[in-house]
């Protein structure tokens, strides 16, 4: 069984995953009932809203590929906070194009043994 915080780092990286292959009811299974997604100006709170803002953006021409590093955890027994750099590509013909970094600022809660977001906040570099 996985310590809380590998759980955690596990959770990350599939969230970029499931992103990536657009496997968006997925995705959305990742937060609590009330978990709130936010990206700019825009936030989607509960599942409905989240199922509704990951459909829009899992077409195959927006998909492409996250990097996520230098995960900073704070773990405070059923609840955590993470900040995480990310680096997102496109696929071209003349191969990867660099579209977007920035940081996740997360926030997580344990629930029946799984750790599920809160709350993930999107800032791009230089925002």
């Amino acid at each position: 069984m996985p310590t809380d915080e590998e759980a955690i780092r596990n959770l990350i990286g599939l969230h970029s995953q499931l992103t990536d292959d657009g496997d968006y009811e997925q995705r959305v299974d990742l937060y609590t009932d009330d978990g709130a997604f936010t990206m700019g100006d825009a936030t989607s709170t509960g599942r409905e809203e989240l199922l509704a803002s990951f459909a829009a953006t899992s077409a195959p021409e927006r998909r492409g590929k996250h990097i996520t590093a230098n995960t900073v955890l704070e773990i405070d027994g059923d609840t955590a906070s993470a900040r995480t750099d990310f680096f997102f590509s496109l696929p071209s013909p003349d191969g990867p194009k660099p579209l977007a970094a920035g940081r996740y600022f997360d926030t997580f809660a344990k629930s029946d043994g799984r750790w599920l977001y809160t709350q993930r906040q999107i800032t791009f570099l230089g925002a």
